[in-house]
């Protein structure tokens, strides 16, 4: 079983690519929801498209979750109107919600699920509008994660560790160790 929320960025990052060719600057995934900072570096790359694992709820099995991804659409120009509409020089943030909605709903990721649509929000603030960018957020329920899977231990470096015993108050203290600490290196 592969990393089932790697693997459903991967999908839906593939999907887009195909569904929009060469139409956007950026397409990648992103660690979080949406923010002004966030914004801010997304509009240098505009227009651009960003996938986030927004988190996850019990699923309607035992052992199973269903996740919640974001696909957001980010546009950027003088004009406010060309930022929604788009129109023959640049692509415009209603073209990339409507090319990825029906796409990506229904998206079947190998060994995980299939992707359901759940809603479209307007992620509009005053803020954005004195930046000039806009951005639209495609939410995303995958029913049914399975939760067996299980990292490959061997890939992973070692975790460093330290340990140490105090005796915090040595004066008036009983001798005995009132915090202990415990270090493993790399080389070890």
């Amino acid at each position: 079983m592969t990393d089932p929320i790697a693997t459903t960025e991967d999908a839906i990052i593939t999907a887009a690519k195909a569904t929009l060719g060469q139409t956007v600057r950026r397409l990648e995934s992103v660690p979080g929801g949406w923010t002004l900072d966030t914004l801010k570096r997304a509009l240098q790359f505009a227009p651009g498209v960003y996938v986030t694992f927004q988190g996850a709820v019990n699923g309607i099995s035992q052992g199973y979750l269903s996740g919640r991804f974001t696909v957001y659409c980010v546009t950027k120009g003088a004009d406010e109107q060309a930022r929604r509409r788009g129109n023959e020089r640049v692509i415009g943030a209603y073209d990339l919600v409507a090319r990825l909605a029906p796409e990506l709903n229904d998206l079947r990721v190998p060994e995980i699920g299939i992707l359901q649509l759940r809603g479209i929000d307007n992620l509009f603030r005053d803020a954005m509008f004195d930046l000039g960018g806009t951005v639209y957020a495609i939410q995303f329920e995958l029913p049914n994660i399975p939760l067996d899977y299980l990292a490959d231990e061997s890939a992973m470096d070692d975790f460093v560790t330290f340990d140490a015993v105090y005796d915090l108050n040595p004066p008036t203290g009983s001798g005995e160790p009132e915090a202990n600490d415990h270090m493993i290196g790399l080389d070890q």
